[in-house]
């Protein structure tokens, strides 16, 4: 591993490289993950263990848990924007981040200056979650930017190259399924950080209150799909990635699919979207770019605006970062929230919460 990197090792260099890049690829639906994790690297169970340990103590390593579909289980997302005054900012960012799925929030270094993602189910309108977190806020509103299209998500970064490599995807379309109470409960217990134990789905399963061969089972049914991924993920400035910007692209229509996965198809990209313009932002292609500092990141902004021909781009900074959690689905925290504004009845399946 790179001098300065904080991600020194139980393991040797080699060894250790290998399971952080197998951690963040695939974690099997298994009684024994980490034995299977270990099995192909020539490691022992336990020294797997012992290293993932090490590196969650020392805050390396995020946490190992399921990455679901929020378009399959009937929710409805977007990144948010608008345009903060600095009198109103302490405040706007209080209340945005109090919203229980408002999972990552920014000030980015633009006129739409206070950036966030938040996801809910469609039966409490996303339009009028806005509006609340908007007049709560005191700003004039937040204008939703809703993914039309993907063409890449997600990280897996390389220690000792530093780029990302997920790869590119054409888009598909994500029909949304049923999703009865127990579903819920098992997609909760999943979306839980995973023990790092031998036998960590069977505490999962405890939790949900279902025998671990049912959760395994289920798990394995919707991986692909339902459950996008189920993965490790580290934090990646400990790792050496310590800039990233949000590069947007004001793109035709006509050119969004062949842009989208030429920029996909890069390795410091990590994420890749189209999605609808709004007022004063006309951008339509969005590429998260990481690297060592910012001059990085512009360069190689610069390099892919020269191969695409598409020179109308900018790319927004973050100035601070206010909240970045991992999304969870089905919370009862969140029927409260909704309830308290409607007096309605929560939205989302009943009997969901997991045993203590």
């Amino acid at each position: 591993m790179s001098p300065g990197i904080e991600t020194a090792s139980l393991l040797s260099e080699r060894d250790g490289n290998r399971l952080l890049r197998a951690i963040q690829a695939d974690v099997p639906f298994v009684e024994r993950p980490f034995a299977a994790i270990a099995e192909p690297l020539g490691l022992s169970e336990r020294a797997v263990l012992e290293q993932l340990r090490d590196w969650s103590e020392r805050m390396l390593l995020r946490e190992i848990s399921a990455v679901l579909e929020g378009a399959a289980l009937g929710y409805d997302s977007a990144l948010a924007t608008g345009v903060v005054p600095d009198a109103e900012l302490d405040r706007a960012v209080e209340v945005v981040n109090a919203h229980p799925t408002v999972t990552h929030n920014y000030l980015r270094d633009h006129g739409y200056n206070l950036w966030f993602t938040v996801a809910v189910p469609r039966e409490m309108s996303l339009e009028d979650t806005l509006g609340y977190l908007a007049r709560e806020s005191g700003v004039g509103g937040f204008h939703a930017l809703r993914r039309t299209r993907t063409f890449k998500i997600g990280v897996n970064f390389d220690p000792e190259t530093l780029t990302n490599r997920t790869q590119a995807k054409r888009p598909k379309a994500i029909d949304p399924i049923e999703v009865s109470p127990r579903d819920a409960r098992l997609f909760r217990a999943l979306q839980t950080p995973l023990p790092l134990v031998a036998r960590p789905f069977q505490a999962l399963a405890q939790r949900a209150r279902v025998e671990s061969e049912e959760l395994l089972a289920f798990a394995r049914r919707h991986r692909g799909a339902a459950i996008r991924r189920y993965v490790g993920t580290l934090r990646h400035r400990k790792l050496g990635v310590r800039e990233n910007g949000m590069a947007v692209w004001r793109i035709p229509e006509a050119g969004i699919d062949e842009a989208g996965l030429r920029l996909a198809n890069t390795p410091e990209v990590s994420h890749c979207y189209a999605r609808n313009a709004v007022e004063g932002f006309p951008y339509t292609l969005y590429s998260m770019i990481h690297g060592p500092d910012r001059d990085h990141c512009r360069e190689v902004a610069a390099r892919l605006a020269r191969e695409t021909g598409y020179g109308d781009y900018a790319v927004l900074f973050s100035e601070q970062e206010f909240k970045k959690v991992r999304l969870r689905y089905f919370l009862p925290e969140l029927d409260a929230w909704w309830a308290a504004r409607t007096g309605g009845a929560t939205a989302s399946p009943g009997d969901f919460a997991l045993a203590p």
